[in-house]
This record gives structure tokens, C-alpha cells and sequence, in this order.
């Protein structure tokens, strides 16, 4: 049973520290013979630490840490005791109480950190993240989160804004998400950002031409044949000729890649999912192409790397955004071009050769979460084929110029 007096600084001070048991810890414990509820738990460590002992409202004993001797003085133990028991009577959970008292001193840069730990993101969102709030919000990273106010919010708004509504709006986007599980977790009561629908000041995108337009298909694809790298020149005619997003595209490996039968697997879509698709028959020639002139330029022992578009600088990993190609393109055509649009233009195009929204879908990757019909309807690999060839007789059309199709690859 554990010993009973009444607490003074001295008598505390003078308790001695337990020998360790088998090598173990050792804690004895005493209690307060004026509060009752107030423990003095001593440790072989040398530790001594004052606790609350008491039954909550739903019968459950609770152990409310006070702090440590002589940190916390006896004096203040007991008054801290008798403030912790007269919550617990009125219905009060201090331990929730201490959670939240925590949670609300947690700074915008731990809870960004604690927002990516526990979500499911991929490295590029991360990447984009990080530096929508550095831009946004870097003076505001090591603050409590807890501090930022609607005036705050409005005041960034409006600096922001000088500098581009379009970047303003997704500087203020990754915030509100931070903060919206910020709320989730109890760390702030309510989210600041939300000022901004309230008051109807999200700047509306203007939507710029998203896409390649059938006239433009022949000079776009003149310009990606003049590319000086052949990676770039395959990676960009698989964007268009099968939709595929960007990075997507970049990461392919050989190891998915299937010539014989004419397929390709996408591993860990955006949507978390793999994805196979055929290979339209007028790029398979390309793509073998790459690979002999890959195999071609291995030094003797040399193994295959592994993806596609692996970076000369490593070969162990792969290109990432292609600006310069981008760039290049856009120096040899009459127009402005981003690689979103290829992906635009294969939907377009797929629902102007009457293409059905499901089977588009399919070819796209997309979910179909909403729509009940769509979630029984299995796509067999040969109708999406001669959907994706489809499409891809439309593009050949467009860019045959007197009886001569572009040359796609040589």
C-alpha cells in the first residue's frame, strides 16, 4: 500500500530514490494526507512527479499528470489537483484538455508537415505544395497556427493578388487544406480561409486554349520530330497519341512496356490505381525504335535502365518536367503550348469520333465513383484498342498533307 503523509517541500525533498529491481526501473508511490487525490510518484531515475488519481464520470480511473517536483512546488500541486478534480466533477476531460491545449500550439510549418505525413501524396504534389506556401506564407510557417485571424487572411489575399491571381488562388488552396485538418485534429477552432467564399473573393481562372487544335496538329507534331532527343520526341507523341499525363509518361519502365502485344501498364496512377492500355499501332514502331537505339548505346556489361526516359546525368532515375523540350516546341510553332493540352486534345478528339463517355473514361484513367452504371461496365483490352486506334486514325488524318503522313519516327 502506498505511504500516506501530509506533503511539505522538505519532506519531499528528503524521500530517497528507489534501487532498480533485476535491472529494471523501480517507482514507488505516496499520496497527500490534505488532497487526497494528489500522488507523489518517485522514480529510480530520480525522477518525482506529481499526479492526480481519480475516477471519471464514466467509472474509468485517470492519471493526470501535474508536472514534476520541484518544478511544481507542493503548494502549487495541490492547487493545480484541485482545479483538475473540479473539472473532472463538472464533466470536463482534462486529458483532452492538454491535447488540445498541445495541438493548439502546433506552428503552420508542423502541422504542413503533419498534413503531407498523413495523407497519401505523391512526390511532385508535395514538391508543388511546399512551394505554394513558402511563396504564400513563409513569414506566417512558424507561428501557432492558432493565431491566424480572417484579417490575416484577407490582408495576404490582397498582397498576393498584386502578384498573380492564378497563383494566389493555389497559394490559398494548400492553406485551406492545411488548415482544414488543422480543425479536423483540434488545432484551430475554425478555418480563417473560409473568409474568402464567404466574401466571394477566389479570383475566377481564365481558362486559356487547353488544347491542340485539329489545324495545329501537323505543325505540333513537325516540331516535336525536330526535338534533338528521341526520349523527349517518344515521350511527347505517347502524351498525345494515348493521353497519358505528364510524369506519368516520364516514369514508364521497359519492365511494363509490352511490344509483342502491343500494351502498356502505368503503375501507381494519380488516382492510386495501375492502369493498361494498348499502344496505338502507328507509335509502336517508335517506341521499339528507342528501345534498339537504347540497347544500341549500352557499353558492354551494361544492364537496360529501367525507364524509358531515364536522365543521361542517372540513369537510375528519369526525366521530370520537360521544359526545355517545351520550350523548343513552342519556338517552331504559331501558337502557345503546354504538355496539359496533349491530354485535352486525345479527350477532344476521342469525343469527336463518338467515342462513349464511359469508354473515354476507361482510356483515361478516370474514376467513376459517382456513377453506378459505370462501375459494372469491364472494358474488354480489344474494344479499347480500337478505340485508341480510333482516335489515333483521326490525329494520322489531320497531319496527312498531299497524300504524305508526318513522319513520326526514323
Amino acid at each position: 500500500m502506498a505511504e500516506r503523509f501530509k506533503f511539505t517541500q522538505r519532506r519531499v525533498q528528503e524521500i530517497a530514490i528507489p534501487e532498480p529491481r533485476d535491472g529494471k526501473q523501480a517507482r514507488k508511490e505516496y499520496h497527500d494526507l490534505e488532497q487526497p487525490r494528489l500522488v507523489l510518484r518517485v522514480s529510480s531515475t530520480g525522477t518525482k512527479s506529481f499526479a492526480v488519481l481519480k475516477k471519471d464520470q464514466a467509472g474509468k480511473s485517470r492519471r493526470i499528470t501535474i508536472g514534476q517536483f520541484p518544478e511544481i512546488t507542493v503548494s502549487d500541486a495541490r492547487t493545480k489537483a484541485g482545479k483538475i478534480l473540479a473539472d473532472i466533477h463538472s464533466g470536463i476531460d482534462p486529458m483532452e484538455q492538454k491535447r488540445v491545449q498541445r495541438a493548439r500550439s502546433l506552428s503552420l510549418k508542423q502541422l504542413f508537415e503533419l498534413y503531407i505525413q498523413n495523407h497519401d501524396l505523391k512526390p511532385v504534389t508535395i514538391m508543388d505544395y511546399r512551394k505554394k506556401m513558402l511563396w504564400g506564407f513563409s513569414d506566417w510557417l512558424h507561428q501557432p497556427a492558432s493565431k491566424i485571424g480572417e484579417d490575416m487572411v484577407l490582408s495576404r489575399h490582397n498582397k498576393l493578388t498584386s502578384q498573380g491571381k492564378t497563383t494566389t488562388n493555389g497559394a490559398f488552396r494548400t492553406l485551406r487544406a492545411v488548415l482544414n485538418y488543422a480543425k479536423a485534429t483540434g488545432a484551430i477552432e475554425s478555418n480563417p480561409v473560409s473568409i474568402l467564399s464567404a466574401a466571394r473573393l477566389w479570383h475566377k481562372n481564365n481558362r486559356k486554349n487547353n488544347l491542340i487544335q485539329s489545324h495545329q496538329l501537323k505543325e505540333w507534331i513537325e516540331a516535336v520530330h525536330e526535338l534533338e532527343i528521341e526520349a523527349h520526341r517518344v515521350a511527347y507523341l505517347i502524351m498525345l497519341y494515348m493521353g497519358f499525363r505528364i510524369m506519368e509518361t516520364y516514369s514508364l519502365e521497359w519492365k511494363d512496356v509490352d511490344l509483342n502485344n502491343e500494351l502498356i501498364i502505368q503503375r501507381d496512377t494519380k488516382n492510386g490505381t495501375d492502369h493498361e492500355l494498348p499502344i496505338p499501332s502507328v507509335i509502336v514502331p517508335i517506341i521499339a525504335h528507342l528501345k534498339q537505339n537504347t540497347e544500341q548505346c549500352l557499353e558492354k556489361g551494361e544492364k537496360m535502365p529501367a525507364h524509358l526516359f531515364f536522365s543521361p546525368k542517372n540513369p537510375a532515375t528519369h526525366y521530370t518536367m520537360p521544359r526545355k523540350p517545351t520550350d523548343r516546341i513552342n519556338d517552331r510553332i504559331s501558337f502557345t503550348f503546354n504538355p496539359h493540352m496533349t491530354r485535352h486534345t486525345f479527350t477532344t478528339i476521342a469525343e469527336a469520333v463518338g467515342i462513349p463517355k464511359t469508354m473515354i473514361d476507361r482510356l483515361t484513367n478516370h474514376t467513376n465513383t459517382n456513377d453506378v452504371t459505370g462501375g459494372y461496365i469491364h472494358t474488354e483490352t480489344e474494344t479499347l484498342r480500337e478505340a485508341i486506334n480510333k482516335i489515333a486514325a483521326y490525329i494520322q488524318a489531320k497531319i496527312t498533307s498531299e497524300e504524305k503522313v508526318v513522319k513520326l519516327y526514323g
